[in-house]
């Protein structure tokens, strides 16, 4: 079975408090995807909790990795998670992308929730995918990838006293692939019951647990592998089958369905994450996302900022989002759009005249704590005259008891999305909301499009990784489904969608009751370019 990504136009989640009910709108190629923050109201509501696990193990054995009793035992199992003193545990990573449903234990008392795009991970926290796929992003822009049906951990998300960081990530069960970058010193350790795996930096690895056996297949690079008393070496194009008393290392890798979607994430993390000489430091992880959905302007006398595409004057950072609690730390701020990881976590948001909202990077890294407090106002529409030009106002937390998810929509939320199959709307001020990462080319022209014309069409068909750009012999689910820019090119194999015919994008005027389309020439699959023009946006009142 295929998941549809819906090119991110969320289902919501269901709320049960005061009998309140959110829906949003999804495609004829998508299918679901949880976003508590599909709500047209500019009401505070709070977030139901869902999945709760009550299961109560009395057991202290450590349970056999990839067995149904290693899904409620192993968080309760006491074992060394590599934790040394001196080690600091203020270390947060990001779930950096979210497909089909999936599900977040933080520690709340509530189990397993809902989540979404942007959610904060700490340490002692779980990870469960059903019939989705999610990624997590670590500080230089390491990833690991939950496959469906896989429950993992983060027993260990330490800052060791050398400045090295350490992360330990416990596959309960199903399958995750893990690519480090080339950072020296950092400690990444993938475990599966009593099964150890040491990942080397710049290492590209899957690694599957199921019916009791582990099996380690490492695409580039090395893991060092224990189990018992043995250490295995097992390095680029091999495969390690741990398993009761087998132990196997095959000189080849079997491919898994969902390796073209890994794939395909990697090459999208490789075009857009580099990093723009504005945004320096330890903490880069979000930079594909900047790069792809926004570009950095030069704003004259008020310096370079960065701003998301597809916005207008109406656009403010702060009018959607949700309140996490996180136990000891408070309620976090997390953002709704694809790229709202580092603009919510380090920086300033201003309104610069003529140009609108826009971010500047600067000063330290803010964890869960990432808004000032007692700051006030509606969700940032209005701000604080510190000088020109005039800051974003904080959004106020919600009081302690609130809930564990608390809705907070100060404006209408914006989509662009498929209106009708084949045919894309890029909306003015969604800021990038609902349009796929990567898969539609270039934003750069279709958000200046926009700018002019209120909205833009694309023609686009759904395919899942195998049947776009990449190719793979692999049978069955390769990967979510997501839209391509242009239509299938037919063959006499119909049973997969092939390369695509370019795509081009049209847009009408908000304000033309004439309907006249625009047809422009099809993006480009480069990132966007910096601009230098600014946007008509006007004082915020």
């Amino acid at each position: 079975m295929k998941i549809g990504f819906g090119c991110g136009v969320f289902l919501a989640m269901a709320f049960s408090v005061a009998g309140v009910a959110a829906a949003g709108a999804q495609s004829g190629a998508a299918a679901e995807q949880s976003n508590p923050l599909d709500r047209d109201s500019a009401s505070t509501a709070h977030v139901a909790t869902a999945d709760v696990v009550t299961a109560d193990v009395s057991t202290a054995r450590v349970p056999v990795a990839g067995t149904p009793t290693a899904d409620v035992a192993a968080a309760r199992v006491p074992v060394d998670n590599g934790a040394r003193p001196g080690d600091s545990h203020v270390r947060i990573v990001r779930l950096s992308d979210v497909k089909g449903t999936l599900s977040l234990d933080r520690k709340t008392g509530n189990g397993f929730e809902q989540t979404m795009p942007n959610m904060p991970i700490i340490q002692g926290e779980r990870l469960r995918t059903a019939e989705g796929y999610a990624e997590v992003e670590f500080e230089d822009n390491s990833t690991l990838r939950v496959a469906p049906n896989s429950l993992v951990e983060f027993p260990l998300l330490a800052l060791r006293s050398s400045g090295a960081k350490a992360s330990t990530i416990e596959v309960v069960r199903g399958m995750v692939y893990v690519n480090l970058q080339s950072t020296k010193g950092n400690e990444f350790v993938l475990r599966a019951g009593d099964q150890t795996m040491t990942v080397s930096p710049s290492t590209h690895v899957r690694m599957t647990v199921a019916d009791g056996k582990t099996v380690v297949s490492v695409f580039n690079g090395s893991v060092e592998a224990k189990h018992g008393s043995e250490t295995t070496l097992v390095t680029k194009k091999e495969s390690l089958t741990l398993g009761g008393e087998q132990v196997v290392v095959a000189k080849k890798i079997e491919e898994a369905p969902s390796d073209a979607w890994d794939k395909e994430a990697n090459e999208y993390h490789a075009r857009y994450s580099q990093a723009n000489a504005m945004v320096a430091g330890g903490s880069t992880y979000g930079l594909s996302d900047l790069n792809y959905y926004g570009n950095f302007i030069n704003g004259g006398a008020f310096g370079s900022f960065w701003q998301p595409y597809l916005v207008g004057a109406g656009w403010s950072p702060y009018g959607n989002g949700v309140w996490a609690l996180y136990p000891g730390a408070g309620y976090s701020w997390v953002s709704p759009y694809p790229w709202g990881w580092l603009p919510y976590h380090s920086g300033n948001w201003s309104f610069f005249p003529g140009y609108g909202w826009g971010w500047q990077p600067g000063g330290t890294f803010n964890g869960l704590n990432n808004v000032a407090s007692g700051g006030g106002g509606a969700g940032g529409l209005v701000g604080t005259a510190v000088h020109s030009p005039t800051r974003a106002a904080s959004p106020q937390a919600p009081t302690v008891g609130a809930g564990s998810l608390v809705l907070a929509n100060h404006t209408p939320m914006v989509f662009s999305k498929e209106d009708k199959p084949g045919n894309f709307v890029f909306q003015k001020n969604s800021a990038g909301l609902g349009v796929p990462r990567g898969s539609l080319g270039s934003l750069n022209k279709i958000s200046s499009h926009v700018e002019q014309h209120g909205s833009a069409n694309m023609q686009v068909y759904a395919a899942a990784p195998s049947a776009g750009f990449m190719s793979s012999s692999h049978g069955g689910n390769s990967g979510p489904v997501t839209l391509r820019a242009g239509a299938p090119i037919q063959s006499a194999n119909t049973s997969n969608a092939p390369a695509s015919r370019t795509g081009s994008y049209g847009g009408s005027s908000a304000s033309s009751s004439s309907g006249a389309s625009h047809s422009l020439s099809a993006p480009s699959a480069s990132g966007g370019s910096s601009g230098s023009s600014g946007r008509g946006g006007s004082a915020p009142k």
